[in-house]
């Protein structure tokens, strides 16, 4: 990771306390609220704030799709608009087919 942003994320990460609070952090810190490929820019510079984010950069299988979306930004935006009007194309289960979960992680 690199070092100066390990610093950054020290200062928002403090040591487990017993308050109950939970700190979060953005995945990507210069436009947290903006739809780019900043992301995959951070990768590049040892910047993922999760080993499995980094391991996209690393991986043989990946890091080409990573240099390729850091490079070329408004191709990126343009495959990932077509993702997800391919995945609004999914078939939603609806009435007793399917359920809405109370807790995303355990079946009602």
């Amino acid at each position: 990771m690199d070092p100066e942003f390990a610093r950054h994320l020290k200062t928002k990460c403090p040591p487990p306390s017993n308050t109950g609070s939970d700190p979060t952090v953005p995945l990507e810190i210069q436009t947290p609220n903006k739809l780019d490929n900043k992301y995959y820019k951070d990768l590049k510079n040892h910047r993922g704030l999760l080993a499995s984010d980094q391991t996209l950069f690393y991986s043989p299988s990946t890091a080409r799709m990573v240099k390729n979306n850091a490079r070329y930004g408004e191709n990126w935006g343009n495959k990932f608009a077509a993702a997800m009007v391919r995945m609004g194309a999914i078939d939603v289960l609806t009435g007793t087919q399917g359920e809405i979960r109370k807790n995303c992680r355990v079946v009602n």
